[in-house]
Parts: C-alpha cells; sequence; structure tokens
C-alpha cells in the first residue's frame, strides 16, 4: 500500500485484515499461492503520523503466521511473527545540480535507520511490513518442545547434528584441488 505525503494532514490509521492485494507479494515470498487461510493472514494496524520538516512517523504491530521449512528435517512447520514497528519516513534530499545529476550527502547516524519518500511524494508500507517480517525470523528455524530440547515436528534432539546433510562431500568439491596447491613464498 501506498500513500501520498503531501495529502497526510493529520494521524492516519491503517488497518490490515490479510486480504488487501497489495500483500500479495509477501505471501508469494513464503510459497503462499491462493487463498490464505484467515489465521495465517498477515494482521495489524498502522499508524502514520506527519511531523514538520518532511518526517513522517509511521508506529503500529503487524502479526503473522507463515509457513516455514524447519532448519532440522525440513518439514513445514508454522512460525508465529509478532512484530511492534516503530520506522521514520524522511523525505528525499532535494537535487541541487542544475543538470539534474545526483548530489551526494553526508548521511547522518539517525538517516542510516529511516525509509525514504520516493520521487512521485509515495511511502510504500509493504516495504516496511515486508522488511519487519523477513527480519522476525531467525536464521535457524526450529520449533522445539515446550522444554525446548527437541524437535516439535521430528523429536530430534535440538543439540544433536542435523538431521539432514548436504549430499556434495567436502573432498567432492570443485574446491578441494586448491587444499594441495603449492604457492611461493613471499
Amino acid at each position: 500500500m501506498k500513500l501520498k505525503a503531501e495529502e497526510l494532514r493529520s494521524p492516519k490509521t491503517i488497518d490490515i485484515s490479510g486480504d488487501e492485494p497489495w500483500l500479495h507479494l509477501i505471501y508469494e515470498s513464503f510459497d503462499i499461492n491462493g487463498a490464505v487461510p484467515p489465521a495465517r493472514r498477515i494482521t495489524g494496524s498502522l499508524t502514520v503520523t506527519p511531523s514538520n520538516y518532511g518526517l513522517y512517523q509511521i508506529e503500529g504491530e503487524v502479526h503473522f503466521t507463515p509457513t516455514v521449512s524447519c532448519s532440522r528435517c525440513e518439514d513445514m512447520i508454522p512460525w508465529e511473527i509478532s512484530r511492534k514497528i516503530k520506522v521514520r519516513y524522511l523525505e528525499q534530499a532535494p537535487v541541487e545540480d542544475e543538470e539534474e545529476e545526483v548530489v551526494e550527502r553526508d548521511l547522518e547516524p539517525s538517516d542510516m535507520d529511516a525509509y525514504y519518500i520516493d520521487a512521485q511524494g509515495m511511502m510504500d508500507l509493504e516495504v516496511i511490513i515486508n522488511d519487519f517480517i523477513q527480519t522476525a525470523l531467525p536464521t535457524r528455524l526450529v520449533k522445539t518442545t515446550p522444554d525446548g530440547k527437541s524437535c516439535l515436528v521430528c523429536h530430534k534432539d535440538v543439540s544433536s547434528k542435523a538431521v539432514f546433510q548436504d549430499a556434495i562431500k567436502p573432498e567432492h568439491s570443485p574446491f578441494a584441488a586448491l587444499r594441495n596447491l603449492k604457492l611461493p613464498n613471499d
């Protein structure tokens, strides 16, 4: 969903029910095709508040339960995500060169965690939601039992070696020949 920045004069709340067409790309990134069950949809609410000097605060919360591959057994498991969102949107710096070349400018540390209004003056809420959902997923996805010791799906010990491994053995790697390479000393 894109909002035109110049049309926002007062805070605007956007309720997300999960069946909005602009969420389709997020669902596709999780290989969810067709109708999304209501219990698994992205839901939540975002409030966009305009401030002075081209600053817009976006605050709210999103909930989503995508189905992801378990890092231990590769079975598909539902992974519950609930994230609070608090970000800033800033206006793009005006181009100051008469030939319309891009002018570089130094960024302040506070500018690094902000989103920028695009050249058409739009704020894209889908980008924010997608960023927060993708970063909410841990690098190792294992749904554990309440005691945290075994995988809830395959029941294997979480601290043990992986259940599945790559079929390619290290000695068959195309880089294995480099192991015996003799280099001249400097």
